[in-house]
Order: structure tokens, then sequence, then C-alpha cells
């Protein structure tokens, strides 16, 4: 392994863990609720997913919503997804024993992404164990999402590692922006909810089709 790359930071949802059951059955509860006729696809679920779950809502919602409504209703999805956010979630195989081969190796090992902070590190912890992850980076309401870098930025941070000896996987154009923007080196991976296409079109570094091929970019 080279030795330049300290730092494998890693999206969550479609990148490490399928969530999109989840998080699908929760808009739609909220959506039979205040009565929305959608009756989106997982395929429409996943196209929404990736800029946060207040923009989830939002696009589940189909972009109706007033400002104040959308607040309402995403402080509703929020308790409504934590406690049904383990129901039909996975880890995509292999993910894990590519992860144990970089710990072992001695990388720092990140998640970055748009699920609230408390979600993530419940999630992570749920399914890796507790402190697996050198650092668990999520959203604080009123702090930046991705694209922006400031989540990845204060991930690096935190494990004490610069831009240019990290690598960033991530499932979405979001990912590749976010990395791109933080001056880390991106992967697409395309096991998760977007298209090789929409990675493609980001120009990552590089693009891989099954979760094997982790330990051997690094």
């Amino acid at each position: 392994m080279q030795s330049k790359i300290k730092c494998a930071i890693f999206d969550l949802d479609g990148t490490l863990v399928n969530t999109i059951d989840d998080l699908g059955n929760c808009c739609n509860i909220l959506l039979k609720k205040y009565g929305y006729n959608y009756e989106w696809s997982e395929s429409d679920y996943k196209r929404f997913v990736g800029n946060g779950a207040r923009k989830l809502v939002d696009r589940a919602f189909g972009g109706r919503l007033s400002e104040s409504e959308l607040d309402s209703i995403y402080a509703e999805f929020k308790p409504l997804y934590k406690n049904s956010m383990l129901d039909n979630a996975y880890v995509y195989d292999g993910v894990k024993e590519q992860l144990d081969m970089l710990k072992a190796a001695g990388l720092k090992l990140c998640v970055v992404t748009n699920k609230p902070s408390a979600a993530a590190n419940g999630m992570v912890e749920h399914f890796f164990g507790e402190g697996y992850f050198d650092c668990i980076s999520g959203v604080v309401d009123g702090k930046p999402t991705k694209p922006d870098p400031y989540t990845t930025l204060l991930a690096l941070e935190t494990v004490g590692c610069k831009a240019d000896e990290a690598i960033y996987f991530g499932d979405s154009n979001v990912d590749m922006k976010t990395a791109k923007n933080a001056g880390v080196e991106a992967i697409g991976v395309t096991w998760g909810f977007r298209s090789f296409e929409e990675l493609f079109a980001e120009d990552p570094s590089v693009i891989i089709d099954e979760p094997s091929y982790i330990s051997k970019l690094i």
C-alpha cells in the first residue's frame, strides 16, 4: 500500500450501508399523513437522497412545501427515522472486510455524511462497533452540508491528516464534488444509489464496481 495515503473517507448512505428502504418508508408515512398521493419508487428515492434529510423530505413532497411547512415536517422526520433507520438497512457485501484491511494497514478511517450527526453515529456504531471509525462527521443543523467541504475538512482535522494524504469514496455527484472542494482524491462507487454516468460526469480519479477494489486503491 502507498505510504502517502493515511486516511480513507467514506460516504455512509449508498457507500457503506444500503439505507434506501427505511428512508423511503419514513417519507411515505409522512406523505400519507399529510394527504399527498405521491407513489415514489425505490429509484425515485435514490435520486432524492444525497443532499441531507431535509432536502430528501422536500423532494419527496414534490418541492411543494413552504419553508415553515418543510421545517415542521422535517422535525417530524428526524425522530421517525431515528427509530426505524435500522429496520431494513444493511452493510454492503464485502465492505467490512475491506475496511478491516485498511485498519490493519494503519489508515485512519472516517465517515463523512449528510445524515444528521446523531443518526450517523448511531448507525455506524450499530454496524461497525463503537470506536471502529476514527471520525464520524455528520450534519449539525445550521452548519454547511456536502458538497461544501466543511464536514470533510473537519474530519481531516480530527484525525490529523492533510487533504493530499486522504482518499474519498462515495456513490453520488455530491460526494465527488465534496472531495474536489476539499482537495481530496475522489473515488466513485457504483453499488450505491447513483449511476456510473453521474459519477463519470464529475471526473473522479477512478470509478469502482465492487468493494473488493477499495484496498487496491490505497
